[in-house]
């Protein structure tokens, strides 16, 4: 029986169509379920690139991490001055300050203690600052720490975690009566002293010795009309925490050395920020309201039950008037006995925007007679 040809070729196309439909099928269902695998899930990449891998290294027991990896990696800026030693930072909208062997952190203009000292330097010199500051960046989680690495987590995108605007603190904008109405709740830091209007006694005068300027102001006995002596109290001055208590300073090992530190500045003719910090003597540092931080200096000696995130207030004794960092005590000979203390407004000194004169007018409408 022969076939009949229609048939063949109708048989031909169906189980060819057939065929193709099949193929059709596999691909189709193949790329469905490729589409739908959770491991390459949003999430999960999400969770990857909120993730920070720093390399860490020891020095004098602290583990630490280098500033720059950290910027490189999380973003933001820095500058590390090797004049004053001081590193600023910025990541997102919060701004870091460290000055080298200075047992304090500035963020945002406000001074917290550092149970060591923060900025340290590698084998290269490069600044490094210890694995514990990471926790200060908001939303910063260490997952991991391992003895050459940390691994960190952002919680929320960096971005959206530091993107919270702050009205900022303009110096210039005081006028005299403004700025002795802003530091007005300040006490009085010696009892019945009057403050000095002598000229070498008030910020802004020159200080040739080191090639700098006098940065805040000094309360001599002969010019505040009180005896004073290294058993003259100094107190609180107002509420206010503190952030810095020295219990222990080394004076330079002789007049010779502190010389030829102090040759250093006529070079560079000015005075470096760490140095500076030496020559402050033995400090206690108390942060107030409003951005007003005080930096009491040379110090005989301070109050032994006093540590960094005390309460102060007026009445509280931080410590007794002395010579502390200055030649005398390196002499030994207990002469230029005097209180020493900065006042700075979220970061800066009070006075910078005025003349000399409106600064005398400021202190005197402070702590006048």
């Amino acid at each position: 029986m022969k076939p009949n040809k229609r048939l063949v070729l109708f048989l031909s196309l169906f189980i060819v169509t057939v065929i193709a439909a099949a193929v059709n099928l596999a691909t189709y269902v193949e790329e469905g379920t490729e589409k739908q695998k959770p491991a390459e899930g949003p999430d999960e990449r999400h969770s990857a690139e909120n993730e920070i891998y720093l390399s860490t290294d020891q020095v004098d027991g602290t583990q630490i991490f280098k500033v720059e990896e950290l910027i490189e990696k999380q973003g933001g800026n820095f500058s590390y001055d090797e004049i004053h030693r001081k590193l600023e930072m910025t990541i997102g909208n919060r701004s870091f300050g460290f000055i080298y062997d200075v047992p304090v952190m500035e963020r945002d203009g406000l001074f917290f203690p550092s149970a060591k000292t923060p900025l340290l330097l590698n084998k290269e010199g490069d600044p490094c600052l210890p694995v514990g500051f990471l926790l200060e960046l908001p939303g910063m989680e260490i997952v991991v720490e391992e003895e050459n690495q940390v691994v960190l987590k952002m919680e929320t995108p960096s971005v959206e975690v530091l993107s919270e605007q702050t009205d900022r603190f303009i110096l210039e904008d005081l006028t005299v009566d403004e700025m002795i109405e802003y530091l007005s709740f300040l006490d009085f830091p010696i009892r019945d002293a009057a403050v000095s209007t002598i000229d070498s006694h008030l910020p802004g005068a020159p200080r040739p010795y080191r090639n700098g300027y006098h940065e805040g102001i000094d309360w001599y006995g002969y010019s505040t009309g009180v005896d004073i002596t290294t058993d003259t109290p100094v107190y609180g001055m107002a509420e206010g925490i503190v952030v810095r208590v020295d219990h222990d300073y080394t004076e330079f090992e002789s007049e010779l050395i502190r010389n030829d530190t102090l040759s250093a500045t006529a070079e560079l003719g000015l005075t470096p920020e760490y140095l500076l910090d030496k020559l402050r003597g033995k400090q206690v540092w108390v942060q107030y309201e409003n951005g007003v931080m005080n930096r009491f200096a040379h110090l005989d000696r301070t109050n032994p039950d006093l540590k960094p995130g005390d309460r102060v207030d007026k009445d509280i004794l931080i410590g007794y008037v002395g010579n502390s960092g200055t030649s005398f005590a390196v002499n030994g000979d207990g002469g230029g006995l005097h209180l020493h203390h900065d006042l700075l407004i979220y970061g800066e000194l009070f006075w910078k925007p005025f003349t000399p004169d409106e600064t005398k007018e400021i202190l005197t409408g402070i702590w006048g007679n």
